[in-house]
């Protein structure tokens, strides 16, 4: 709809706005769910730039696993330069590859600090389909992941970078934005009211799945996603990760549930009482 924004004389990415504020919003909802999880609001934020940094490596790295071809192409017609590099780098971002590296991040921040996991996970969670919901927006307005033609729900592009402008498309980007906010709403309100808190994870990997899996019959951006026996690349990650939460429910529920947070009362405790010995 309105890829750039333009401000004095130069122009701005509706998507970058948008990923801005999203982030922004995330970031936040992480901050206050420390309340309820009882982590450290610096060390979450410090987790977050490892997140922002894993998640853009990720997202960039997913696009050139599955679109060599157009990468390739890319440097064929324009050279081995530095503006071929800067368009090669700011386009084309795959969500799963960005929640893939973003999740590793976690992982690795938290094993770095000798922490619970599951604490940096449950308290980011409902922060995720945040961040995502604002994600699609932009790609609405940037006019990519566009939607199949629709005469009847179709809203027709006329400045979109990828998808076909004139024609009538579904806005399969704004249902998934809806849905997302949704989620969103839902995991933050099980996070606050459950005693089981670090469960708010499993609700991300088994609802977001279903939700891909659903909007990806409305897409029509095939030749740019992927196409594997039938199924788009992010169709086969989606059950990928919903097999991966059902093993670790089970594994979680041959536990008893335990709440990490128990963990990190014994911890507050400990550097409470180096603290009174130092004074």
């Amino acid at each position: 709809m309105y890829p750039l924004i333009r401000i004095h004389h130069g122009f701005i990415g509706t998507y970058g706005i948008c990923i801005a504020v999203g982030c922004t919003f995330a970031v936040l909802l992480a901050l206050f769910n420390c309340k309820y999880s009882k982590l450290n609001r610096y060390d979450l934020i410090e987790c977050a730039a490892f997140i922002f940094i894993g998640a853009v490596v990720g997202a960039k790295g997913l696009y050139l696993l599955i679109e060599p071809d157009t990468v390739a192409a890319l440097f064929r017609e324009n050279g081995f330069n530095t503006d071929t590099l800067l368009t090669a780098v700011q386009g084309g971002f795959v969500f799963y590859g960005g929640f893939i590296g973003g999740l590793i991040a976690v992982i690795l921040y938290a094993l770095s600090q000798k922490k619970s996991v599951w604490l940096y996970l449950m308290t980011i969670a409902p922060a995720v389909p945040l961040a995502h919901a604002f994600g699609r927006i932009g790609c609405f307005m940037a006019g990519c992941c566009y939607g199949v033609p629709s005469e009847r729900f179709g809203i027709a592009f006329t400045q979109a970078i990828g998808a076909p402008n004139g024609i009538k498309l579904f806005p399969v980007q704004l249902l998934e934005s809806a849905l997302l906010l949704i989620l969103a709403l839902i995991m933050q309100i099980y996070f606050c009211k459950t005693k089981h808190r670090h469960c708010v994870t499993f609700v991300y990997l088994f609802a977001y799945p279903v939700i891909r899996i659903i909007t990806e019959q409305f897409r029509f951006d095939d030749s740019e996603r992927g196409i594997y026996l039938g199924l788009s690349t992010s169709t086969w990650i989606s059950i990928a990760i919903f097999a991966a939460g059902l093993v670790l429910l089970l594994l979680d529920r041959k536990k008893g549930f335990p709440e990490p947070v128990i963990a990190i009362k014994n911890e507050t405790e400990k550097n409470s009482e180096s603290a009174a010995e130092t004074v």
